[in-house]
């Protein structure tokens, strides 16, 4: 890994826009604006990957093996489209619980292998082993 991550948005604080070893297929390397408000800001909002960031990174964690690259584009559009959906939905919870309607999101974080309490939980529920 070696690069100086950004812990915002735990992506290479200077993102790699060039296509990996052997990659014979040529991805967008533009940026998409999101609509969330960025934490720590006045009125900017969070800048998702390109398809090319987004690709890097797979291979970068290992996890690029089975992904084709001319399937990136639309794997970064459903990514994006979670994402905004997701935000569309903490602010109704947010409004729900009496909260200020200007809240920010202050960062992104992943932890794909801390399974959630739900997770935990379903298996003894279900009487899975």
């Amino acid at each position: 890994y070696g690069e100086r991550i950004d812990p915002r948005n735990m992506m290479a604080a200077n993102a790699n826009q060039l296509p990996v070893a052997q990659q014979e297929v040529r991805l967008e390397q533009a940026r998409v604006k999101s609509s969330i408000p960025k934490g720590g800001t006045r009125d900017d909002t969070w800048t998702y990957p390109s398809p090319q960031m987004f690709y890097n990174a797979l291979v970068r964690k290992q996890k690029g093996a089975d992904v084709a690259p001319q399937e990136v584009d639309m794997v970064v559009a459903i990514h994006n489209n979670m994402n905004e959906h997701t935000w569309r939905e903490v602010q109704r919870w947010e409004a729900r619980h009496g909260a200020a309607r200007d809240c920010k999101l202050l960062k992104f974080r992943g932890r794909p292998h801390e399974p959630t309490p739900l997770a935990r939980g379903r298996p003894r529920v279900l009487g899975w082993p």
